[in-house]
């Protein structure tokens, strides 16, 4: 119930904002609302979690100011810089956390310590009993209960938008048969279009009327779902998830979907990304020269090594397909690097070509020995030239850019690992065609389409499939008892 779209609401820089923090003897919780203009408080999302064995040992006075600082770091985007007001159920922290208190010299470290941390925040600190419909109390008693309390991030019980899950194809359906332009468009498909259409919503779709298909309520230009307007933006930002560039974006929604203005839309998200443009760098003005083409997949490859936030990667980039591995590396030795290789060639089979600089692990006498013995060609790009390994170079500026966009996105939200980080970073670029190729790595290399999360935009085949099977077997079957009835 917590979940459902009548109970949320979008946060809204216009509404007054309100928090409520609780704390129970195991868990803390909190809640940030609207005040809506009818005066109704309105929630926005919930969030608790269970207390550390240290926290388990807090008198009930700092568990309770715990579950302030709590609230205050899970919605800090919300918050900072904004007036709010902040609701506890214990009475004493009123003198002591308040926006006017002083740093309180006598209590606990800290209690200090977190009264400096609200001073940067513009706040007013008011008592509410938990008699009077105090939702934070219910969320500190609802926190998630596992054995390894010591990772804190991994206790948290967090309620977010249904908009976080996937639009699948029945959320087409039912999007198409509420937007009033595009059930029209749906009942032109299946009853004919005019000869002539004065409307100038429906034009874009009236010159491609001879393109356009129904199928299970969804409409469909080719291949491409046509998104109703409801869900036009929660697609933008899946499109935009690990932000890609304005050509990745336009490719990948070409494979899937398609809506008037959508190419503009793209653009206009890209320059407005701040993540995006913080990373931005300068085109290079040096004449390009471009490898040789290979005709096969895993014909050349290329290595190089990526440092990011003293983490090491190895790069791996096939140059006929631009697929790409990434392996976090905890040591960068030829015998590591060796060992690497030799799980990916078991996985991939052995190169033709491995390119690479003239980096320590790749001019070691080991390391060419390895390659020697599989009968695999080495290539050295001319030291202190780096771009002469472009495909490895440009793939590792991909994975640098990408890491810092999801940092940047993420600040202020609940951590997630390296590896899911990384995890999230390949799987997008491997779906979406590539700037060279015009398709994507996955395609080319395994000869197949993944599936993603805009896969369930496509109506399923297999259900239509399955109901007229359905169909024959009844008309069958009453045939059959028929016959049997006459003939006794």
């Amino acid at each position: 119930m917590l979940m459902s779209s009548t109970v949320l609401v979008h946060y809204d820089t216009e509404k007054p904002l309100r928090l409520a923090c609780d704390a129970s003897p195991y868990g803390v919780g909190a809640v940030i609302s609207h005040v809506m203009e009818n005066g109704e408080e309105r929630p926005i999302a919930f969030a608790s979690r269970t207390l550390t064995d240290a926290e388990n040992n807090y008198a009930q006075i700092e568990k309770e100011a715990l579950a302030i600082i709590y609230g205050v770091r899970k919605f800090h985007k919300y918050l900072y810089g904004r007036k709010f007001t902040l609701f506890t159920d214990h009475k004493p922290l009123l003198a002591i956390l308040g926006p006017k208190s002083a740093v309180p010299t006598l209590a606990a470290l800290r209690m200090q310590r977190w009264a400096l941390i609200l001073m940067a925040y513009s706040y007013e600190l008011e008592y509410k009993k938990s008699a009077d419909d105090f939702k934070a109390d219910a969320m500190s008693r609802l926190p998630v209960t596992e054995s390894d309390k010591t990772a804190q991030e991994s206790n948290i019980f967090y309620f977010s938008h249904v908009e976080d899950l996937p639009i699948s194809a029945h959320d087409i359906k039912v999007g198409t048969s509420r937007d009033p332009l595009l059930s029209k468009v749906w009942s032109n498909t299946m009853n004919g279009w005019p000869n002539y259409m004065n409307d100038e919503s429906l034009k874009p779709y009236f010159v491609r009327r001879h393109e356009l298909s129904a199928d299970q309520g969804c409409v469909l230009w080719g291949l491409r779902v046509i998104v109703p307007q409801m869900h036009r933006q929660k697609i933008l930002k899946d499109l935009h998830h690990e932000h890609p560039g304005i050509y990745k974006m336009k490719a990948l929604a070409r494979s899937y979907l398609w809506w008037p203005g959508l190419d503009g839309e793209i653009e206009n998200m890209v320059q407005n990304c701040a993540v995006c443009q913080a990373v931005q760098k300068v085109p290079a003005v040096a004449p390009l020269h471009p490898w040789r083409w290979p005709v096969r997949v895993w014909q050349r490859i290329h290595l190089d090594f990526a440092e990011k936030d003293r983490q090491y990667f190895l790069v791996v980039v096939d140059s006929h397909s631009k697929w790409l591995e990434v392996f976090h590396m905890t040591s960068t030795t030829s015998s590591r690097t060796i060992e690497v290789l030799r799980n990916l060639f078991a996985a991939h089979g052995l190169p033709e070509e491995v390119v690479s600089d003239n980096g320590p692990q790749f001019a070691s006498s080991e390391f060419k020995q390895f390659l020697a013995k599989n009968g695999i060609k080495q290539t050295l790009v001319p030291p202190y030239h780096p771009a002469s390994n472009g495909a490895a170079e440009r793939s590792v500026q991909i994975l640098k850019r990408a890491l810092v966009k999801q940092v940047l996105e993420a600040s202020g939200q609940p951590s997630i690992t390296l590896q899911h980080r990384l995890s999230n970073f390949l799987l997008m670029y491997r779906v979406t065609p590539h700037t060279v190729t015009g398709r994507s790595p996955a395609e080319l290399f395994l000869k197949r389409e993944i599936r993603t999360r805009f896969s369930l935009l496509r109506p399923d085949l297999s259900h239509t499939v399955e109901h007229k099977q359905a169909k024959q077997k009844l008309y069958h079957d009453k045939e059959r008892l028929k016959l049997r009835i006459s003939g006794e």
